[in-house]
């Protein structure tokens, strides 16, 4: 009987925690990518999860060395800030990629409640103001404490 009643509090508790960190069974509200070019763009994805937890993960060309970085100092604010902007000029309306078939540019990948835009080159001014924001909010304007990676 005992040890049903623990495998019962750590299936219970065990739940909590995932949950809590909103990582393991929540999708990101928002995921910002940006990827490589030919020359020294910054390369990484940003996570946003719904409880207000976020991830960086630093590829290259950042202030950040390379590796998974959870944020110290965001907001679950900006998030909504995020969202009421998409909704505003109607994120959901816009195509899957603006791309005009240049190679050596870096794509910018914005995935929000799961419509996913690729701007590579010629995406609408409100898409560029969007991407614009959360880069200031998230990338710019916070401390990232890295994570230790699990061997």
């Amino acid at each position: 009987m005992k040890f049903l009643l623990g495998i019962i509090t750590v299936i219970v508790f065990g739940g909590c925690i995932v949950g809590k960190n909103g990582n393991m069974s929540t999708p990101p509200a928002v995921v910002f990518e940006k990827t490589a070019c030919f020359g020294t763009c910054p390369e990484f994805m940003l996570e946003v999860f719904p409880v207000g937890s976020c991830y960086l993960t630093v590829r290259n060309n950042m202030p950040l060395d390379s590796g998974k970085y959870s944020c110290l100092t965001c907001s679950p604010d900006d998030l909504k800030v995020i969202l009421k902007k998409a909704k505003k000029i109607k994120f959901k309306e816009y195509e899957d990629k603006y791309d005009p078939g240049v190679t050596d540019l870096p794509s910018i990948m914005t995935s929000i409640e799961g419509k996913l835009v690729t701007n590579i080159m010629d995406a609408p001014a409100e898409l560029i103001e969007l991407e614009q924001l959360i880069d200031s909010l998230y990338i710019q304007n916070n401390e990232w404490q890295k994570l230790v990676e699990k061997k």
